[in-house]
């Protein structure tokens, strides 16, 4: 049996348009107590979310559900922490892991 050609071309555009489908939107709290920094984005104390589309390079930063700054950065691999984490440098924000998730989130 064999696939024609517009047939494979068809299935391939289904394939390519579902992909966004397949794509996760992560969401974390960030609580902070003191002045941060992650990526060029300057933050004040006070309560965060952080949320990031693993189809996408960037993290948005949402304050009083309105993004305030989105930072650009990279996916990385890493163990499945068992509860999401903001792995930080002094005040330098400089990983997010999302719980049950292999992949983690580094600002740039």
């Amino acid at each position: 049996m064999r696939i024609g050609k517009k047939q494979f071309i068809s299935g391939l555009a289904v394939l390519t348009l579902t992909m966004p489908v397949w794509a996760r939107t992560y969401k974390q709290s960030l609580p902070l107590e003191k002045d941060a920094t992650i990526g060029s984005a300057q933050l004040k104390p006070g309560e965060y979310q952080l949320t990031a589309d693993d189809a996408k390079t960037e993290l948005n930063i949402l304050r009083n559900g309105k993004v305030i700054a989105t930072v650009p950065g990279q996916w990385v691999k890493i163990q499945k922490p068992q509860s999401s984490t903001v792995l930080s440098d002094g005040d330098k924000i400089t990983q997010v892991q999302f719980g049950g998730s292999d992949q983690a989130f580094q600002p740039q």
